[in-house]
């Protein structure tokens, strides 16, 4: 199909829906809208197999439906675009979208779509839309409010370790300057790598003496441990394929009882090291 013929043919039909009779379209409110499916024929004696209506679901869940449509000629050897649009409909608003939401989204996009390449009847909004939005269209749900998730795990903010005070991002940071897993260490470092974590999941194990009890609860000590533990993960993974395999299994062997101490316990245990130095001997 040639420039020229293709120009013709879309004329036409833009002409032929102009002329549509009154008695051929819908009265909403006084405005006069021609129907999807008018549309669609109109377009279709046009172009026949030269003319392209594909529509796209791009959402669909059970809140929304979002699609579009694109129209394309088949001009000189190749397929061109000549319009392209959306449309969005939601669940449950009224009975076609309880029943048929997806339907009515890709209808409401084509008519769309037909109207923004000409064929539009006299005005851009196809009848179904217009009663749709009249009758039974809803406003969009409001957003729900999400409140960011608060971790249950809340270590205390600093602790005296060996008469010194430390916070745990100090504690974090050091333990990274202590080791570097990119270069090979030895095993005095590793020993004390990991006396240092150990030390300092159970210094942070539990909040600050004086803290309601029930922030002080066995379960919240036990998740900041896994949690720390999952922090140093791959440090100690990296240590372990490096063939300190036997390192490792001792200080998991370690941890695991503290995931079972009391409170007070924990206490006790926190006590030993506010004021004795960090060992190296595990």
């Amino acid at each position: 199909m040639s420039e020229d013929y293709n120009q013709d043919r879309l004329l036409g039909a833009v002409k032929n829906m102009a002329d549509l009779p009154d008695k051929n379209k819908v009265n909403i409110r006084g405005k006069l809208y021609a129907e999807v499916h008018t549309r669609v024929q109109a377009f279709r004696e046009a172009y026949g197999e030269d003319g392209r209506i594909i529509s796209t679901i791009h959402v669909v869940d059970e809140t929304k439906v979002l699609a579009e449509t694109t129209i394309s000629v088949f001009v000189n050897g190749a397929w061109r675009v000549i319009a392209n649009d959306f449309a969005e409909e939601f669940r449950g608003s009224g009975p076609v979208n309880s029943t048929s939401c997806v339907e009515n989204t890709l209808t409401s996009s084509i008519g769309r779509s037909l109207s923004a390449c000409g064929l539009g009847g006299g005005n851009y909004a196809s009848f179904d839309e217009v009663h749709h939005a009249i009758n039974e269209k809803a406003k969009a749900p409001a957003p729900k409010k999400t409140t960011p998730p608060v971790s249950k795990v809340k270590p205390a903010a600093a602790v005296i370790i060996s008469g010194q005070k430390w916070t745990l991002e100090d504690r974090m940071m050091t333990i990274e300057k202590k080791i570097d897993v990119d270069v090979d260490v030895t095993l005095d470092t590793i020993k004390e790598v990991l006396e240092f974590i150990y030390v300092t999941i159970v210094m942070f194990a539990l909040p600050p003496e004086g803290t309601p009890a029930k922030a002080g609860d066995p379960k919240t000590a036990a998740g900041w441990i896994e949690e720390f533990t999952k922090r140093n993960r791959k440090t100690l993974l990296e240590l372990y394929n490096r063939g300190y395999q036997n390192e490792i299994k001792a200080f998991n062997e370690r941890i695991e009882p503290l995931r079972q101490m009391s409170v007070e316990e924990l206490r006790q245990l926190q006590h030993t090291y506010q004021t004795t130095g960090e060992t190296t001997d595990g």
